[in-house]
């Protein structure tokens, strides 16, 4: 992304990770280009420091290899699967199938999958910093 430039960001959006992920880019004129379902996929994983047997633990029942076939579209992920995206990230399906409209959905701010996906983060987040605590010693 940009030059650590930080953009003013409503507090109800700021928890929205699609809408950080995507829509901030385009704040920086960098406009993120769709290809497709698989590379929203991933660029959410990745955008959560997240490999992909993590990611299918958070999103609950799904292996490293589901999620890897699904970021390369050998295999279309089931509509539970898309539930759960759109409910722990904010991400608007439409978009994801389609490219049109806007990256992200606005809903669901206090729903159990989104809170749960903070929670993995923060404790994501003490894990690292803990590791670079005891490598500095």
């Amino acid at each position: 992304m940009g030059k650590n430039k930080k953009y003013s960001v409503p507090p109800e959006i700021a928890i929205i990770p699609a809408y950080d992920r995507f829509f901030n880019v385009m704040y920086e004129k960098e406009p993120y280009q769709w290809q497709s379902w698989g590379l929203v996929i991933r660029h959410l994983r990745d955008y959560a420091g997240m490999d992909q047997d993590v990611f299918g633990r958070l999103l609950q029942g799904y292996t490293r290899g589901q999620i890897g076939r699904y970021e390369t579209e050998q295999t279309e992920p089931p509509l539970d699967f898309w539930v759960k995206m759109m409910l722990t990230f904010g991400l608007n399906l439409n978009w994801v199938f389609t490219g049109q409209g806007k990256p992200y959905i606005e809903e669901y701010q206090d729903c159990k999958e989104r809170k749960r996906f903070n929670d993995w983060i923060r404790l994501i987040s003490d894990k690292e910093n803990f590791l670079k605590e005891l490598k500095g010693r």
